[in-house]
């Protein structure tokens, strides 16, 4: 037993040596480890410190970039608003330049694209705005408009049936550069003969010696530009059947009237025009008669004063002076304003003048238009004491007055088309309108002054074929202030026009 003890003892003391200084040895080594450890938790300290100053920095600029798209999302759709408004812009200048160049004197012999030089002048009267088939000879051109209707009223007495109410041929001409003829002749109601109550005449023929935009010289029969209705007046230019009732009773159109002046066009600004016309002429209302019979009527105002425009200024040898001024601040937009003044009776003694009001405002397919004029009579007793051509009292009241506005929507059912479209094409169109009328004529009878204030209503639906070829569909709903009758006068009417 000793011996074993002794034995392991020994081993003891001999083994003990060796397990310590391993013992110290792993500890020299873990303390060398912690602090490669604690140097590694530092450093990936500082990189988790770094990427998360990083990824705030990302994030900032995420931010920022978010922030940028933004914008640039919100400038592309005011870019895009822009262009959708330029384009409609364009859409809408391109409508109305078709339209214009519809209304341009068109030669057909001429070659595609060329223009000629009385097509080129169509922008600086309304007198060349004319559409023409056929040129003849070196530089004339013919053409025309015709129309018809069947107009049926309520009252029995009305009117009813069919009527060729005007065939007018053109005649135009480019003499040369600056020299150009134009010229109307109207055949009305079947021409002069046994059987009509028509009349032929020269509607207006002119002499125009072209000077420059802002001046140019015109004689000749001159076609008045008192208002715009005048000067447009033909019938495939018009939506409705009838004349507005201003231009039957106050501004008798047609009026043409012999004498001379100046017209021309100046451009304010890039997108503003102005025109303008002036004349001297004879003087084509002639109202009184030195027999002291009046041709001013409660029934036609002053409709029945127009004529003597064929010969000299014979009636009282008193002239006239007439002008039209219109402004355009933008293309779809225009107003215009007129006057006409002249002595009226055979003894030259009273005044008749007329100034007038026109506006036309177009934007995409609505158009408004309207024209108004006001008549400023002189009277002194001889003319309040007229007489009727039947000797009758018909005296001449000191004023007249009258107006009209008319609403239009232009469209085209795509159904039509696609059911249709030999006969439904890109250049048919249909039109909505809708016009008010208003006038007052006046007179001295037995009783005293007698004012007759006229109302009307007119609905209206037309289709074109081609802009220069019109059906027209109205109903009028006449108001009229004049007895107690209440005499039912409303018509239907159905008509065509057409250039030609």
């Amino acid at each position: 037993m000793r011996f074993v003890r002794y034995m392991l003892l020994m081993v003891v003391s001999v083994i003990a040596p060796l397990f310590g200084a391993n013992v110290f040895a792993q500890s020299a080594d873990t303390e060398v480890l912690k602090g490669k450890v604690d140097k590694l938790e530092k450093e990936l300290t500082e990189l988790k410190d770094m990427l998360r100053q990083q990824i705030q920095r990302d994030m900032e600029k995420e931010k920022e970039i978010t922030s940028l798209k933004e914008k640039d999302a919100q400038k592309e759709k005011e870019i895009a608003s822009l262009r959708e408004v330029d384009t409609k812009k364009e859409k809408e200048m391109a409508s109305l330049k078709e339209e214009v160049q519809k209304k341009e004197v068109v030669a057909g012999a001429e070659a595609p694209g060329e223009e000629s030089s009385l097509a080129s002048k169509s922008k600086m009267s309304p007198i060349y705005a004319k559409p023409f088939l056929k040129r003849f000879g070196r530089n004339t051109y013919l053409g025309g408009y015709m129309d018809f209707q069947f107009r049926a009223t309520e009252d029995d007495k009305g009117d009813h049936g069919f009527a060729v109410d005007r065939f007018i041929p053109f005649i135009y001409a480019d003499v040369s550069d600056r020299v150009k003829v134009a010229s109307e002749i109207e055949f009305e109601n079947g021409g002069v003969s046994d059987e009509s109550k028509g009349e032929a005449k020269l509607e207006f023929a002119t002499i125009d010696y072209l000077i420059t935009d802002w001046i140019n010289f015109r004689g000749g029969f001159i076609l008045t530009p008192l208002g715009k209705y005048n000067l447009i007046h033909d019938a495939p230019l018009q939506d409705l059947t009838d004349r507005p009732l201003v231009d039957q009773f106050i501004i008798p159109t047609t009026i043409t009237d012999a004498g001379m002046g100046f017209f021309g066009s100046l451009y304010p600004s890039e997108l503003s025009k102005l025109d303008y016309e002036i004349y001297a002429t004879n003087g084509v209302f002639r109202g009184l008669d030195a027999d002291h019979t009046s041709h001013f009527g409660l029934d036609e105002g002053i409709r029945e004063t127009r004529g003597g425009f064929v010969d000299l200024d014979n009636y009282n040898e008193s002239p006239a002076v007439v002008g039209r001024v219109a402004f355009s601040p933008f293309i779809g937009l225009e107003f215009g304003s007129s006057v006409y003044t002249s002595r009226y009776d055979q003894k030259n003694n009273n005044q008749l003048t007329i100034p007038a009001l026109d506006f036309a405002y177009q934007k995409g397919p609505f158009e408004l238009v309207g024209e108004g004029a006001y008549a400023f009579i002189e009277t002194d007793n001889f003319a309040r004491s007229a007489v009727d051509e039947d000797g009758n009292p018909a005296g001449i009241a000191d004023s007249m007055w009258g107006y009209y506005v008319e609403g239009r929507y232009h469209f085209m059912p795509s159904c039509l088309k696609s059911w249709a479209p030999k006969f439904f094409t890109d250049n048919s169109t249909f039109t909505g309108v809708l016009r008010w009328d208003q006038v007052q004529t006046s007179a001295i009878e037995a009783t005293g002054r007698e004012n007759w204030l006229r109302n009307r209503i007119t609905p209206g639906l037309n289709y074109r074929y081609t802009e220069d070829t019109v059906f027209k569909l109205d109903y009028q709903i006449n108001m009229e202030e004049k007895d107690l009758s209440n005499t039912a006068n409303n018509a239907f009417l159905f008509s065509v026009a057409t250039y030609f």
